[in-house]
């Protein structure tokens, strides 16, 4: 994020360079005057046409510039002519660099006019003489066809009248131009000016100098900003604003919106530029009473001409932006239209994405509108022939996706008729792509049926070993009351021998009552038959009480108990029979199974809205079993199956904390064995 920060920084100061730089060039043009008169600004020509017609009427006061048969139409001519020449003595009588003398006869009128200023110091200089006729001869530099007057091209008030009247043109009516006759002007401008405004200063400098001006600041600006943006990551700069805002528009909103304030803004630099280096910029802000006129001047067009910058900065890199970033995928994600076509295309060439229960109607709708417009521009434009290629391309097009649906459907038959044999590979080859909710389902059906069959396989195999274990459980304690039972029936037994035997048989009888009773707790909780009585149940107090009801019980397999409890009481919804039979079945398992002389943990914790209980101890025999075999029924991590009991304890200990909305799973790490039992605190 630094890195694009820092990019942003320079795009800024970039822009701003440019911008200063412009800024500081423009006072210090020197502008180069236009050396034909023909490249002047026409109003100088008309202006300088005025001023004759002017002097004109002056020494000849029966003079008429043009003669028509309509009286009114005649003194509508006179205004105008009157107000033109007004307006043009009036420009350029007062303009510094305008000097001209005017001879009729033995009449003079000049202004500013200089005898000692020498032809080659004149910009422009020219002699105009008309003759008795109005005919024009032209000395000097001046030479302008459009002096001679022979036409009205450029005074617009005469036409103004002219069609006012309705009349096309003046070769429609009876009217007719009549030029100066006897009348000798002479006009100089020189190449010094005197002052750089004026009507003739504009004409002459100012148009040379703030077009080309303004057309290389804003080039080379643009190339410039332009060389960074080229240099520059895009991806750095689409981190950051003004450029994450304009990625995240969509491409005709874009050319739409940001092609407009770019035109805006680059018209107002221009316009600011060319008010300037016209002169007229200055004194306009100077009538306004601001301080400083020329910092606001010089502020102005560094604003104008620094946004102009940054927005062709943005317009270039929107354009890297679709080119690296690629055009196809620019024009489907960045663009709505583009992104609208090429879904289209891609439905109506992909068809194998629809699944049978989505929206079919709206494949089928877009695929004939757009076959209907096709067919209707190739007959309109290229006729029958074309329509009928377009036919037969289609017919192919069907053909060959008809094929691969046919192949697509195939596959799935292919796999299914493997399933039903019992081969649940998957095969590459046999992936289809035609109708991806199928396949996702096919897909899931194949994983449970798997499932399925090696969870019936293992529940199989569970149930012969669970009956092999139950005769071998049930078998042992029988043998041993018949064998006893044989013994007893010897008449030869002393008193303390039929004692002994007597107390063998007890033992074994518990032993098969305690077999029978587990096997009926562990039936009925699996199946919900069971009475629960909840209430509420002190955790904490619970394994305590059954820590010192087995004391003894530890203290025989030579374990030290460490109980590690909180401080308060954790109270929990049970059943406090089931609850203490869940601990006292842990703490049996941990006297036959823990290694002798060492220490067996147990951890009280409360996490949420629940309280953990872990009984953890180290393994006296290798744990090589799975943790979730050893809560099955009749499995022991004693396969020998030496140790004395049902084979049951876990089991039960799953089933009756499963019964009361709890837990029990079983961690192994290495030789230590971890019991976890889970319920839940009450609020």
């Amino acid at each position: 994020m630094k890195k694009s920060y820092r990019l942003l920084a320079g795009f800024f100061l970039v822009c701003a360079l440019c911008s200063g730089v412009v800024s500081f060039l423009m006072p210090r043009l020197n502008p180069q005057a236009t050396s034909n008169i023909e490249d002047v600004d026409f109003y100088l020509v008309e202006d300088i046409q005025w001023l004759i017609v002017g002097k004109m009427m002056d020494m000849d006061p029966s003079y008429s510039l043009v003669e028509c048969e309509d009286e009114s139409l005649q003194e509508q001519m006179n205004r105008a002519i009157q107000d033109n020449v007004r307006r043009a003595a009036y420009e350029l009588d007062n303009d510094p660099n305008f000097f001209y003398r005017v001879n009729s006869g033995q009449k003079t009128d000049e202004r500013q006019f200089d005898e000692d200023l020498p032809i080659e110091d004149c910009l422009f200089y020219g002699v105009l003489n008309y003759d008795q006729s109005g005919n024009l001869t032209q000395e000097g530099t001046m030479s302008v066809p459009d002096f001679s007057f022979l036409s009205v091209d450029y005074i617009y008030s005469l036409y103004d009248i002219v069609y006012s009247y309705g009349f096309e043109d003046d070769s429609s009516m009876d009217l007719q131009i009549i030029p100066p006759s006897n009348l000798s002007v002479e006009i100089r401008i020189p190449k010094e000016m005197n002052e750089k405004k004026g009507t003739v200063y504009n004409c002459i400098y100012n148009e040379s100098l703030w077009a080309p001006f303004t057309l290389v600041a804003f080039f080379a600006g643009s190339a410039v900003v332009g060389l960074y943006i080229l240099i520059a990551s895009y991806r750095s700069l689409s981190l950051v604003q003004p450029f994450k805002t304009l990625l995240g528009w969509k491409a005709e909103f874009n050319v739409v919106f940001l092609g407009f304030v770019t035109s805006m803004i680059l018209l107002l630099g221009i316009y600011s530029i060319g008010l300037t280096l016209d002169g007229r910029l200055l004194p306009a802000m100077t009538r306004f009473g601001l301080p400083l006129p020329a910092l606001w001047v010089g502020a102005l067009n560094f604003i104008a001409y620094f946004l102009s910058m940054v927005l062709i900065g943005m317009c270039l890199y929107y354009v890297k932006y679709a080119l690296c970033s690629g055009p196809i995928r620019f024009l489907k994600e960045d663009s709505w239209l583009g992104g609208h076509i090429y879904k289209i295309v891609k439905d109506l060439k992909d068809q194998k994405n629809y699944d049978l229960d989505s929206k079919v109607k709206n494949l089928i709708f877009k695929a004939v509108l757009l076959n209907t417009i096709i067919v209707f521009l190739l007959s309109l434009f290229w006729g029958w022939f074309l329509a009928l290629i377009y036919g037969v391309c289609t017919y192919l097009f069907l053909v060959k996706k008809a094929k691969e649906l046919t192949d697509e459907y195939g596959k799935v038959l292919g796999r299914m008729d493997r399933m039903g044999q019992g081969d649940f590979s998957i095969s590459e080859a046999e992936q289809t792509q035609i109708l991806p909710a199928l396949q996702e389902r096919l897909d899931t059906l194949q994983e449970d049926f798997e499932g399925a069959i090696k969870e019936r396989v293992r529940s199989q195999n569970m149930k012969t070993e669970l009956i092999t274990n139950v005769s071998h459980d049930l078998k042992t304690p029988l043998t041993g009351i018949k064998n006893y039972l044989e013994l007893l029936n010897d008449p030869n037994l002393s008193e303390e021998e039929k004692r002994e035997y007597l107390g063998r048989l007890d033992q074994y009888t518990d032993r098969l009552s305690k077999l029978i009773e587990d096997l009926f707790e562990v039936s009925k909780a699996n199946s919900g038959n069971i009475e629960l009585c909840f209430q509420p149940v002190d955790i904490v107090s619970l394994v305590e009480q059954v820590l010192v009801e087995n004391e003894k019980l530890l203290e025989k397999a030579q374990l030290i108990p460490v109980l590690r409890k909180p401080d308060t009481p954790v109270v929990c919804e049970l059943d406090g029979d089931k609850t203490v039979r869940i601990f006292e079945n842990l703490i049996s398992n941990v006297s036959k199974y823990a290694l002798s002389n060492t220490r067996v943990f147990i951890r009280i914790e409360k996490v949420k809205n629940q309280v953990l209980i872990t009984i953890q101890n180290i393994s006296k025999t290798p744990l090589d079993f799975d943790p979730e075999d050893i809560t099955e029924r009749f499995v022991r991590a004693d396969e020998s199956r030496h140790e004395p009991g049902s084979g049951l304890g876990l089991a039960i200990v799953k089933s009756f904390c499963e019964v009361q909305n709890g837990k029990f799973e079983v961690c192994l790490d290495g030789d230590v064995f971890k019991g976890i039992v889970t319920f839940t605190i009450q609020e």
